[in-house]
């Protein structure tokens, strides 16, 4: 996975025009392969040989390659997203998680709240990041949605932070936003119930 996950970025690269450094290819490719042979092993290891094992596995990897692909070429394309929706789709009908109503749902929620964000404030969002919103929420659910998008936009929050306060990134540049919302939902396909249920302990609202 780790290899075909390069060779696609690889790709784009030649058709896109630009792209990392030598350096920064070599990088990317040492990154890519160790965190998609890491989430196997994980991935493996608590859900055994399963059909849910396949399912987290594909998505992971696939928000590994939009991630990338942000960082590298600042888009979202269509030519990941589109394959991820079918992928997200089949799944949902196939094993039912989180099921054909909570995804659309979610999908729904998802889409449409960082729609209504990139309306209300232009260049906030890119439509990439809408459209990246929409396969969260297929691949989450509905309310499982609201925790991946909130951890992405807390996980960006900190991210960009950081960056202007160590002056490596002026306000008017461009961030890539695609890499936190794909972090937030990965930890919330992987940990969304033990968060939701530490949440509502701290809270007070789990009794």
């Amino acid at each position: 996975m780790g290899l075909l996950l390069n060779m696609a970025a690889d790709h784009l690269q030649r058709s896109a025009g630009g792209g990392p450094s030598p350096l920064q290819h070599r990088l990317r490719w040492g990154i890519l392969l160790l965190a998609s042979t890491s989430l196997a092993v994980y991935l493996q290891r608590h859900q055994g040989w399963s059909a849910a094992f396949i399912m987290y596995l594909a998505y992971c990897n696939l928000l590994l390659l939009i991630a990338v692909i942000d960082l590298e070429h600042r888009i979202v394309p269509n030519a990941v997203l589109a394959p991820g929706l079918a992928l997200a789709l089949g799944f949902n009908i196939w094993l039912a998680s989180p099921g054909l109503a909570a995804a659309l749902g979610g999908a729904l929620v998802g889409g449409g709240f960082f729609l209504l964000l990139a309306l209300l404030r232009r260049n906030a969002l890119g439509f990439g990041d809408v459209k990246l919103a929409f396969l969260i929420g297929m691949m989450t659910g509905f309310p499982q949605v609201l925790q991946a998008l909130a951890l992405g936009i807390i996980l960006g929050g900190i991210a960009a932070a950081f960056l202007l306060l160590t002056r490596l990134r002026s306000p008017r540049q461009y961030m890539p936003y695609a890499p936190y919302l794909a972090v937030g939902c990965m930890i919330t396909l992987l940990h969304g119930q033990y968060i939701a249920d530490w949440y509502a302990r701290s809270s007070g609202l789990g009794g």
